[in-house]
């Protein structure tokens, strides 16, 4: 008889213990590269938050290559993580980490970037279309006329899809008064500096210097015109547009050499993020976060998006140093 009470409490004892362990929710955040500084700072924001909750984060990070991504979040389902947030390396293969960790009952968040054709759980993100006009607007105050150059983001990228036509939507009526001439506009594939280069090159050996505006979707392309540019002497005479508020591209922005980036509020959009992410660990519904939906070519996926915020010459300090996102030094460089 003892020995069956003993039994029975040791085993009472594993049960109790099971689940104070399974009061410990654990999420696994997954990014492409640590190249992409918002990145970088998203997840440890992401981190920072969830440490508050007393949720564990392991963060990782796959060399811009979906094969690595795609072993690193299989480690992390076998790891039997809660949750999984994840920045695809590539949207259109990312749903295989989808479908693997929906099978062992893991719900899933694509974060800045959606996963096409997959039932991803939720999204949560920057606004695409104010970026696109956030980008417009700053350029059409500096050069409300001339001859344009569009180069968008990666093409396979729905950010870079969606910013790109939000660009055209907001230069149209331009365009169509015959104010803005866009003689050349292509995407850019993986949003890359050297790319933006040497499209920017190919464009002034095509059509000259007669070029007013270059619209680049993001600081990295943006800095790489900026170097073709100041080849030629071009350099702060073109105005230049960016996205992320990288320091580069702040540097530029106060130099002159760029007219306008935008800002996203990463540390507003990580933490948010962050509360989805603790909610879906838990099983609990997430109507309360969404003010949108966005189609992946497969469902409408429950969305949260963030405004972002054009920063200039003008604004940059109250913005930047103001929010606490850069130091004056950080930004001066002094």
């Amino acid at each position: 008889m003892n020995r069956n009470i003993y039994l029975i409490i040791s085993l009472a004892f594993l049960l109790f213990t099971a689940c104070k362990q399974k009061e410990q929710i654990t999420i696994g955040f997954l990014y492409p590269s640590e190249v992409t500084e918002r990145y970088n700072k998203e997840s440890s924001y992401f981190k920072n938050y969830c440490a508050t909750q007393g949720v564990e984060v392991i963060i990782k990070t796959a060399s811009n290559d979906e094969s690595i991504q795609l072993e690193l979040a299989n480690e992390m389902i076998e790891q039997g993580v809660d949750a999984l947030v994840l920045i695809a390396a590539n949207i259109n293969t990312a749903g295989a980490i989808v479908r693997n960790a929906h099978a062992e009952g893991i719900p899933v968040m694509a974060y800045n970037r959606m996963i096409k054709n997959s039932e991803v759980d939720f999204f949560v993100a920057s606004n695409n279309d104010l970026i696109g006009k956030a980008m417009v607007d700053g350029i059409l105050k500096e050069k409300p006329s001339g001859n344009f150059v569009i180069l968008g983001g990666d093409k396979f990228d729905k950010n870079g899809e969606d910013q790109y036509a939000a660009v055209k939507k907001y230069l149209k009526p331009k365009v169509e008064s015959k104010q803005v001439n866009i003689v050349y506009e292509t995407y850019i594939e993986k949003w890359d500096r050297d790319i933006a280069s040497f499209e920017m090159e190919k464009v002034l050996q095509l059509y000259g210097d007669d070029i007013d505006a270059v619209i680049a979707g993001f600081d990295g392309m943006a800095t790489g015109v900026i170097d073709v540019l100041e080849s030629y002497g071009l350099a702060g005479s073109v105005a230049v547009s960016g996205q992320d508020a990288e320091l580069t591209g702040c540097r530029n922005v106060i130099a002159g050499k760029q007219t306008v980036t935008v800002f996203h509020p990463l540390k507003t959009i990580a933490e948010k993020g962050a509360q989805v992410a603790i909610e879906m660990a838990k099983g609990k519904g997430l109507d309360a976060f969404v003010n949108s939906t966005e189609y992946n070519g497969l469902i409408d996926v429950p969305t949260h998006r963030v405004s972002s915020i054009a920063v200039n010459k003008n604004n940059i300090e109250e913005v930047l140093v103001g929010s606490g996102f850069y130091t004056k030094k950080e930004l001066y460089g002094e």
